[in-house]
């Protein structure tokens, strides 16, 4: 779908280039260097073996008709979703325009499969009700879950489903013993919520889901949580499978999360925020004895 030049006017920082469009809202860069970390798609690897291959957990029927994928990222998850669902029309929206400024996509999509730039924060204005609508990885772009609930339960058919898949703070020791004082990784995920509820970003937000999808009206809520291991200590081939992926594309994120979040907010120079994020990389070098693990 045709965009504006607005939506291209670009904003440099710190080395980092970061989106136009509602400018600010997600402090995360758009550049090469995010869109590498991206195209990988290890973080959608990760969510698919965490779900046994699956690509959702919702009871929607195969031949669902009318899909939201929000925050759509490289569109991996719309592709797919609209392969295995032929019957579907599949929409992906992003705040990002990397799907549309970058070739990170593949260049041929399923008929099914259509992209759309879009602030999830704004006014939702869709033509048609979904019958399901996705979400993944959110927690560092949406300020206002009510708002985003409200609209999501409006813009659903009776009988449709939402879907959050997300990612929560802080990051997490199987050894008590450490601490932020004692832990650079831990000291990362601190300072990131820190500068992101400053900001007005609830780093633990999809903990407290649960009573703001009934406050939004919805009925039948499941929730389920599953563990995230950062590198490859934990037992079994899946586990270490996941934390493989989980480590590289904690790797790669590290100076998009940290990069514009620390020195805007926490008023770090460029400096420092690389060197400390040398020793956050020393750190989780050391896997073998350090048990680092996510909530998800």
């Amino acid at each position: 779908m045709s965009v504006t030049e607005s939506v291209y006017d670009y904003k440099y920082e710190n080395g980092r280039r970061y989106h136009a469009y509602s400018e600010g809202k997600y402090p995360v860069p758009n550049d090469e260097v995010e869109k590498d970390r991206l195209v990988s798609d290890l973080q959608h690897h990760a969510f698919r073996l965490t779900l046994d291959g699956a690509l959702y957990r919702a009871p929607i029927p195969q031949d669902v008709q009318n899909v939201l994928d929000v925050g759509t990222g490289t569109g991996i998850w719309a592709i797919e979703f609209a392969e295995e669902h032929p019957s579907a029309q599949v929409l992906g929206t992003d705040l990002r325009h990397l799907i549309i400024s970058s070739p990170i996509q593949p260049t041929e999509v399923p008929p099914n499969c259509s992209f759309l730039v879009d602030d999830c924060d704004k006014d939702w204005v869709f033509r048609d009700q979904f019958d399901f609508i996705h979400t993944r990885a959110m927690v560092a772009a949406i300020k206002d879950w009510d708002r985003f609930l409200g609209q999501g339960y409006a813009n659903l058919k009776p009988g449709g489903y939402l879907e959050l898949q997300e990612i929560t703070f802080p990051a997490l020791c199987t050894d008590s013993s450490m601490t932020p004082e004692t832990s650079p990784l831990l000291r990362w995920s601190a300072l990131f919520t820190e500068a992101a509820d400053m900001i007005g970003l609830d780093a633990s937000g999809p903990l407290k889901l649960g009573p703001k999808l009934r406050s939004a009206g919805f009925v039948d809520i499941h929730a389920k949580q599953y563990k995230w291991p950062v590198g490859r200590w934990a037992k079994g081939d899946k586990m270490k499978l996941l934390g493989r992926f989980v480590m590289e594309d904690l790797m790669d994120w590290l100076p998009s999360s940290a990069m514009g979040l620390f020195t805007r907010v926490l008023k770090w120079s460029r400096e420092e925020v690389e060197l400390f994020l040398s020793t956050v990389r020393r750190e989780l070098k050391e896997e073998k004895s350090r048990h680092f693990y996510a909530n998800v």
